[in-house]
């Protein structure tokens, strides 16, 4: 059997569809990763073994020492998560997007904003509290700031991330021509978006590795920080990071305590609306 390596694009009920030499295969993993309580994840780099070329059947070998892994949504190897969001359609959720931001550089993972839907509202105001990371500006529909985000993908692999209706699906489907994933509407009783993708799943930029790989994720309208240490919340802030070592306690929360080097930079260095999310993330 021909040995080749590949990465994981798909995975549901123990059936993996794996995207290797430029061709799908449908593969299956060995025992020996149930015997180790190892599950294979969308976007492990294995070597498969193929058993039938022709109907591009094979196995699953070995998975490749992983860089990071996601836990919701499952995924690993993941190079850049881009955070999309909406100004309106749904409405903009500043708490939802710092808790998506939490949750990112706690796993220390690059990160892009994408602000879909610029042809509904064009303003920049509402993400002027995020100028530490970048910010494309973007339309699935009319195809505004898709060169930029196709620039900004390449070569990576890249995990859209964001709740339901914000139009990650329809990015992809403009990002990659041909996919024809499903999408949703906005439910017009909650204001919010139908789930429409169901599992994780990755798909090629292009005809080989070095176009790079999107994931399409099912959205999320809450995220669980509760593993998240109060202590471990401020440096994952990026504005704060520059003072944190400034401040006169060691174990300064930022919020009560005397000669603190962040509260000393609220409205100039960190943003209002930045400091007053940490004190309700940290009071959770």
């Amino acid at each position: 059997m021909d040995s080749i390596n590949g990465i994981i694009t798909k995975g549901i009920g123990g059936a993996y569809t794996v995207f290797a030499d430029g061709e799908n295969y449908t593969c299956t993993a060995r025992g020996i990763f149930r015997n180790r309580k190892e599950t294979p994840l969308v976007g492990d780099k294995v070597e498969i073994s193929v058993s039938d070329s022709d109907k591009k059947i094979a196995t699953i070998d070995t998975i490749k020492p992983r860089e990071n892994e996601l836990r919701r949504p499952p995924a690993a190897n993941i190079s850049q998560v881009i955070i999309t969001v909406a100004t309106t359609q749904p409405a903009f959720n500043a708490g939802l997007l710092d808790r998506f931001l939490l949750l990112i550089e706690h796993e220390n993972i690059p990160i892009l904003i994408c602000v879909n839907k610029i042809d509904l509202d064009s303003s920049k105001k509402l993400f002027e509290p995020y100028k530490e990371y970048p910010i494309v500006y973007a339309c699935a529909e009319t195809g505004a700031g898709l060169d930029e985000l196709r620039a900004k993908m390449t070569g990576n692999i890249n995990l859209f991330a964001g709740s339901s209706g914000v139009g990650k699906t329809s990015l992809i489907n403009a990002l990659s021509p041909g996919i024809n994933l499903q999408t949703g509407q906005l439910s017009e009783k909650i204001g919010r978006g139908k789930h429409t993708t169901r599992h994780t799943e990755i798909f090629p930029l292009g005809s080989s590795a070095e176009h790079g790989y999107c994931f399409d994720t099912p959205g999320f309208t809450s995220l669980d920080i509760s593993h998240i240490q109060k202590n471990e919340i401020a440096p994952l802030f990026r504005e704060f990071r520059p003072f944190i070592s400034n401040c006169q306690f060691n174990n300064c929360l930022h919020i009560h305590e005397k000669n603190c080097a962040i509260k000393e930079h609220i409205g100039a260095s960190i943003h209002t609306a930045r400091y007053e999310s940490y004190v309700k993330l940290i009071s959770i």
